[in-house]
């Protein structure tokens, strides 16, 4: 027995010794790995922050580029200004508490405070905190007359700013705790405990634009509290077009509203939709697509967005938001080096739009109600909208060679004067040139007399009789716009392609729709550019949906669905007057009759130089003649007493509607029936079932423009919107818009 046992002492020892080693080596294994791990997999991240703590940053502002019109002059910049940002902790109440618990903390002594109860505590601070709360009232009432601000409205900016940060925080704890969750699962690891954000650590913005003289009163406040208070130079969003004054002879109108003064009309701001605005409130969404501080890696884009940042909200701000946005400054003060660095601010660019500034604040002006061309009016005739209801309408002028756009004015506008009870119906906030689309009525019909003639369906010389209905079986569909009761049931007869076109015909145009058929009627829509997006760059390349609205033509499968249900036949003659499946915004008026001015050649239509569009129709050759028939009949429509663009017929008696001289004028009206308009009659804010007002037409007029003899340079589209008859309500508007023109030198002839 004495010698077994010897025998296995040594057996034992050698096994715990083997133990003892495999369970070094699983520790040393561990410990090799955990420093893999944080030298290799994470070094970069704690990299980031040992880095981070011995180096200071501090960020230095940049600056939006401007946006200019075509010749240089300012519609938006940044310009230099003083803004005030306090601390968060002030924001919040914050900073007093800390300040009290440091006052009673040292009020009681260090013994005394550690044996203290926690209601002995609540007492000494509750005594302390007064003087520091009294701190922040004298804080906010400086503040609020700096600003110009009663304490009422500083307490709601404060109280918006809380919300905001807390919302922001709320987003960023969630992806940390998704993050910590996947790292040591939905029970495992260390309690979850959120990290501040950096709005939380960082003063706000309370007044963006404080000028020198009010600053200087807020100086001695932040000098004695650094940590609570600073100003910092800023820049603010400035619009020097403001409240611009102009003259409107009121002896130029038609004659129910015409007078012998001058009236001066105000325009709020220039392009106030086109150009838009902008805000000091960042979204979520923008965080997202475009981080100051990415949330995962720590890389910081100095172009990114942090709180209070100013941000495009609307037109080309919106637009062009990455090209005017810049890229701030950084100032690196290396604690442990002592050693300092800088990267300077980067501005952004200017933005250089094609328009005339000038001009579009003549437009506007003309647009404005108090002009009473887009009220509703006794000879407006326009039976079912009472008297001086204000009426929503567009103008775009176009460069036909370079499809660049001189002119986009719209009423009401985004910044505008209009009734609020009407917003819902009046939509202010759009850019109706390019964001209303409604049938085009009798404009489409000089594009479809190019087509009949190009496709060989009709001669130069044809004549086609009017009998005042397509249908002879059913005279009571597809009918003439003369034959009615209130024109004695007329008819036009025989006409020629000019005349039929001057005025405007719509048996004539039924039969060229019969003729192409609704296939090459919609192919040729599409050659003119309608139906499809055109992109002048108010779209922004990271939106996904279009802000330019395509408008609509009927597609391949539209047609053949319409031709198993036995429709393509009605569908083929509407389509060639403007009343079937297709709808024009007023851009894509203007940019069809440039291209039948060009033969058929598109060009791109752009409001911004440089901008290439991400979609460009295909156009279709026309020849020379083709498109010169189709404008001799645009012109006849305004030169002879048929044409329907040639006079107004008023209680008075008939009187032209284009009255300047010296200018070479082919246009076209339009009355395009409109679907029922949902308006706030009684005014109540909310649009009811019963308040839908029917039987209502659009007023279009499109025209091509140039100096008497000369060849043809503009392409003018007017819409006004519920308007009534083309020539009666847009042709008016039109007549003012060339005489703008004049004014600014643009057409040739004497000045009105």
């Amino acid at each position: 027995m004495p010698i077994a046992t010897r025998r296995k002492a040594p057996v034992t020892y050698h096994r715990r010794l083997r133990l003892l080693a495999v369970a070094t080596g699983i520790v040393i294994v561990g410990l090799l790995v955990q420093a893999i791990r944080l030298t290799v997999v994470q070094g970069a991240a704690h990299r980031s922050v040992a880095e981070s703590r011995l180096k200071q940053r501090s960020w230095l502002p940049t600056w939006r580029g401007s946006i200019v019109d075509r010749h240089g002059t300012v519609l938006a910049r940044d310009e230099p200004r003083w803004e005030v940002r306090v601390a968060f902790d002030a924001i919040t109440g914050q900073w007093a508490e800390d300040r009290a618990v440091a006052a009673a903390r040292r009020a009681m002594g260090r013994d005394a405070w550690s044996m203290a109860s926690p209601e002995v505590r609540a007492g000494a601070i509750a005594e302390a905190r007064p003087p520091w709360d009294a701190v922040l009232e004298t804080l906010w009432d400086e503040i609020a007359h700096a600003g110009g601000r009663s304490r009422h409205e500083l307490d709601e900016e404060l109280n918006h700013i809380r919300s905001r940060v807390q919302r922001m925080a709320a987003v960023v704890w969630d992806q940390q705790r998704r993050r910590h969750e996947a790292r040591f699962g939905r029970d495992g690891g260390p309690e979850f405990v959120p990290r501040p954000i950096r709005e939380q650590a960082e003063s706000h913005v309370i007044i963006p634009d404080l000028c020198d003289a009010p600053a200087s009163g807020l100086e001695a406040f932040a000098s004695e509290y650094p940590d609570l208070v600073g100003l910092h130079y800023a820049r603010v969003r400035f619009r020097p077009d403001e409240d611009r004054m102009v003259e409107v002879d009121r002896a130029s109108l038609p004659g129910p509203l015409r007078s012998g003064g001058i009236e001066h009309v105000r325009v709020p701001r220039v392009a106030g939709a086109l150009v838009g605005d902008v805000r000091t409130e960042v979204w979520e969404e923008d965080v997202e697509r475009r981080p100051f501080e990415h949330p995962d890696t720590g890389r910081i884009d100095r172009g990114g967005y942090r709180a209070d940042d100013v941000v495009g909200a609307r037109g080309i701000e919106r637009a062009f938001e990455d090209t005017l946005r810049g890229a701030v400054g950084v100032v690196i003060r290396d604690r442990d080096a002592g050693e300092q660095s800088r990267e300077q601010p980067i501005g952004g660019e200017d933005v250089h739009l094609t328009i005339d500034a000038a001009l579009q604040t003549r437009i506007e002006a003309i647009l404005d109600t108090s002009v009473g061309l887009t009220t509703v009016q006794e000879f407006h005739a326009n039976a079912a909208l009472p008297l001086g209801t204000q009426l929503p309408a567009s103008v775009v002028v176009l460069e036909i060679q370079s499809g660049e756009i001189l002119a986009m004015a719209s009423t009401p506008d985004t910044l505008g004067q209009f009734d609020p009870a009407q917003a819902a119906a009046l939509q202010p906030w759009l850019v109706r040139g390019v964001q209303v689309a409604v049938p085009p009525g009798s404009i489409v019909k000089p594009l479809v007399l190019a087509a009949a003639l190009t496709e060989g369906v009709i001669k130069p010389d044809s004549v086609i009789t009017c009998n005042g209905h397509h249908f002879a079986h059913a005279p009571g569909i597809a009918r003439c716009w003369i034959y009615r009761p209130r024109y004695g049931m007329a008819t036009h007869g025989p006409l020629g392609a000019v005349e039929a076109l001057a005025r405007s015909c719509n048996s004539w145009f039924y039969e060229l729709g019969d003729r192409l058929g609704a296939r090459r009627l919609a192919d040729w829509l599409a050659a003119f550019g309608l139906g499809e997006p055109l992109d002048i760059g108010l779209t922004p390349d990271w939106s996904a949906g279009a802000i330019e609205v395509a408008g609509t033509r009927p597609k391949p499968e539209d047609i053949a669905r319409l031709e198993r249900a036995g429709e393509a036949a009605f569908e083929r003659i509407m389509l060639a007057i403007g009343q079937g499946r297709s709808t024009w915004t007023p851009l894509h008026a203007a940019n069809a009759y440039a291209t039948l001015a060009r033969h058929g050649r598109h060009v791109p239509p752009t409001i911004v130089r440089g901008h290439v569009p991400r979609h460009q129709p295909q156009g279709r050759p026309i020849a020379p003649g083709v498109a010169a028939l189709a404008i001799k009949g645009l012109e006849d429509v305004v030169r002879q007493p048929w044409g329907t663009g040639n006079h107004l017929s008023l209680p008075t008696g008939q009187e032209p509607i284009f009255r300047v001289e010296g200018v070479g004028i082919a246009a076209k009206t339009g009355t395009a029936q409109a679907p029922p308009w949902a308006r706030d009659v009684d005014g109540d804010g909310v649009i009811e079932a019963g308040e839908q007002v029917t039987g209502l037409d659009h007023s279009w007029v499109v025209a091509l423009l140039a100096d008497e003899g000369g060849p043809w340079r503009y392409a003018l589209a007017v819409l006004v919107e519920y308007g009534g008859s083309g020539g009666r309500v847009a042709g008016p508007i039109a007549d003012q818009v060339v005489r703008a023109m004049q004014s600014e030198g643009l057409l040739g002839g004497p000045t009105p």
